[in-house]
């Protein structure tokens, strides 16, 4: 049995990227932007952030992405979607409550010629108070939108950006066969705010076992004229349940709001970024052989 550790940086980036928010006389709100969700959860960003900077529950918004009508949303890859769409909803939901602000006020509208302000998806001012779906369908309108976007800024010029971690795992080899069989592995990751603890955990669980693979499992072997010769599941080794241990996740939760309004950095990629060295360094631990190289198999470790 062996134990090892290493560690995890990933560069922590965001895109330009542009919301519409539309509120809407039935009390919902429409959170839309042209990027897509590739698996990542930014359909419940756009929930949990739009809820959030709305002052109403998730479970009232409406999440949209794919369609090339909305709004340019930013690139949904190098960990960096949260930031930049969350971002961007922050900065959308500012501009459509002051706009409805402004239409409560207006000659003729429920809060004509009062300092009306808006808290909790409410209008409020000299103790009345309405919802902005109330206030629309007063107003006589089914909605109100706006657009709000966000783009890095003079902050990565003065700063370097990254999520962290620290990973760890213990490994079984057998004394004969030579077999490795991880038996447990532990992430503990800085990535600012979690949004979404349960997608993130996930996410990150994914990654590590991605990790573990990599360091025991995956490995293409090419032929001299360039064909992959393990070009199916057959050939090519992935870890099935049998193969997957253990796996725990914790969080150091530290809001990086000189990166972004939302403060949270990506968790795409970092769960993979240290667990075939740990993997790797738990092997040396066990048997005393370095292996530099990955997948690690059988070979490396026979005397």
């Amino acid at each position: 049995m062996g134990l090892g550790t290493a560690t995890a940086v990933f560069p922590a980036s965001r895109f330009p990227a542009t919301i519409e928010i539309t509120l809407r006389a039935d009390e919902t709100a429409v959170v839309s932007t042209s990027g897509a969700d590739p698996g990542t959860g930014l359909l419940t960003v756009l929930s949990l952030v739009g809820g959030e900077s709305l002052g109403i529950p998730p479970d009232r918004i409406v999440p949209r992405l794919g369609d090339s009508t909305f709004p340019v949303g930013g690139l949904s890859g190098g960990s960096t979607a949260t930031a930049s769409a969350g971002t961007a909803i922050v900065a959308a939901a500012g501009r459509v409550i002051d706009d409805l602000l402004v239409a409560a006020t207006a000659d003729g509208a429920p809060f004509t010629g009062l300092n009306a302000a808006y808290a909790d998806g409410r209008v409020a001012a000299d103790g009345r108070s309405m919802s902005f779906g109330e206030l629309l369908r007063e107003l006589g309108r089914d909605s109100i939108t706006a657009t709000g976007s966000s783009a890095p800024g003079e902050e990565l010029s003065k700063h370097s950006f990254s999520s962290f971690g620290a990973q760890f795992c213990e490994v079984r080899v057998h004394r004969l066969t030579r077999e490795i069989r991880v038996s447990r592995m532990l992430g503990v990751f800085d990535a600012g705010r979690i949004i979404n603890p349960q997608a993130a955990r996930s996410q990150l669980m994914g990654g590590m076992i991605w990790g573990m693979s990599a360091a025991l499992h995956e490995g293409l072997t090419i032929e001299g004229n360039g064909r992959f010769a393990n070009a199916d599941l057959a050939g090519y080794l992935v870890p099935v349940n049998a193969d997957t241990p253990e796996v725990d996740v914790y969080f150091v939760e530290y809001p990086d709001t000189l990166h972004n309004a939302i403060g949270a950095r990506g968790i795409g990629e970092i769960g993979t970024v240290g667990m075939a060295a740990a993997v790797a360094n738990a092997v040396h631990n066990a048997t005393g052989i370095r292996v530099r190289h990955i997948p690690i198999v059988i070979e490396d470790l026979l005397d």
